[in-house]
């Protein structure tokens, strides 16, 4: 989950360090963060006297502020701007009927600096507050968001389209790098929402306790699969041709220890399964599929009994990327986003030195299909339905289909 850097002459060697010593502040009020305070991406803006970012995780910097607000307050800001990135506060705001930027960058405000004050994380001014706004804490953006359009509220917000508000002066296009991908911004979430929840959930008092806010988002990221693949892959592993001395089930292709004059006992054996995984990551496959997509491969890799050595994953578009001992899918890398066809990825696989005997393909269906399936393999395919409706082509049908719906 790599790309692109900011120049570093964009800053001054001290600005430089500044943002340094703000960034390890940050890490030590909220750890679990850490990986989304690494994966935005600084650039210089003198003049705009704050912080802001924009949907593709470029955190844009007053170097003047930044020394303004020393290390201690930058910190709190830093983790405010990463709180819009990772709460999808953009995305969010373009499922609102109304259109009111400020008063969403306000909502989403609320939304975050709750939990921030209640961890203790220092912010520069007067923040805007659930409290300020006459609400609640505890509550989502759209709540505050509501409440707003029924109210006058003069308070000024500044986040940037990243949080769902106006742009900042002198926003970098979409396309434009440096940049992260929606692939990218969507393992980050998956990533930072499993670190919140191995952190455990804390206690209500005392340092290093997660906010409320983290706890519920996090589980709302790591919500559960669709597919019950640990019921799935079992009921497939009878078909498994692969043994090892094992607990599960009795052979005599492997004797058994126990010894009967003139009788040949069976011994304990463990089908091995050996699954293969190809995630389309083509430009069709939009930001809720790719999310469901992950939620599943997830389950795959942490949760149905299969060893890293037993897993072989495959990234594909048109080109084939593989992801050997993957253990959950926060630590995929990124490839793909052309055209699609799968073929090429399923013959990789037939072809591996451990030719997996279960394949799933999680795609939303728009790729053509081989003549015949893998050799001795069973192949799962997953249709993730799109937002626009499209129906894709039938699957073949020396496949097993199964259709889920991305969760809203």
């Amino acid at each position: 989950m790599t790309g692109p850097r900011a120049p570093a002459n964009a800053f001054t060697r001290t600005q430089l360090d500044d943002l340094a010593a703000a960034r390890l502040l940050a890490l030590e009020r909220m750890p679990y963060l850490a990986t989304a305070l690494f994966e935005v991406i600084p650039i210089a803006s003198p003049g705009i006297a704050t912080f802001g970012v924009d949907a593709s995780w470029r955190l844009y910097i007053d170097p003047q502020q930044l020394t303004d607000w020393g290390p201690r307050q930058a910190a709190g800001v830093l983790l405010h701007e990463v709180g819009h990135l990772l709460r999808d506060h953009h995305a969010r705001y373009a499922e609102q009927a109304i259109d009111q930027p400020r008063l969403w960058n306000l909502a989403g405000d609320a939304e975050i600096n709750d939990d921030l004050i209640a961890a203790g994380v220092p912010l520069p001014g007067d923040p805007i507050t659930p409290t300020l706004l006459g609400r609640p804490d505890g509550q989502l953006a759209e709540h505050y968001f509501h409440h707003l359009l029924t109210e006058l509220h003069e308070l000024e917000a500044a986040c940037g389209s990243g949080a769902g508000g106006e742009p900042l002066p002198g926003e970098l296009g979409e396309d434009e790098a440096p940049a992260r991908s929606a692939l990218d911004r969507d393992l980050t979430r998956r990533k930072v929402a499993q670190d919140i929840e191995q952190a455990g959930v804390g206690s209500d008092t005392g340092a290093g306790a997660i906010p409320g806010g983290w706890r519920r988002w996090a589980a709302e990221v790591l919500q559960p699969p669709m597919v019950p693949w640990q019921q799935l892959l079992r009921r497939t592993i009878r078909r498994s041709l692969a043994v090892r001395a094992g607990q599960l089930d009795s052979s005599y292709r492997r004797p058994g220890r126990r010894r009967i004059p003139d009788v040949l006992t069976p011994g304990l054996t463990r089908p091995v399964l050996r699954v293969g995984v190809v995630l389309d990551t083509s430009s069709s496959m939009a930001h809720g599929q790719l999310r469901a997509a992950l939620a599943e491969l997830d389950a795959i890799c942490r949760r149905a009994g299969i060893g890293t050595d037993e897993l072989t994953v495959i990234t594909a578009d048109v080109a084939v990327h593989e992801v050997p001992r993957l253990r959950r899918a926060a630590d995929l890398p990124i490839l793909g986003g052309g055209g699609t066809d799968l073929r090429p990825a399923l013959a990789h696989l037939a072809a591996h030195r451990r030719r997996p005997h279960v394949v799933v393909v999680l795609t939303d269906g728009f790729t053509p299909w081989p003549r015949q399936p893998p050799p001795r393999c069973t192949v799962v395919v997953v249709l993730i339905a799109r937002a626009d409706g499209r129906t894709p082509p039938e699957p073949p049908d020396w496949s097993d289909t199964i259709r889920i719906e991305p969760a809203a």
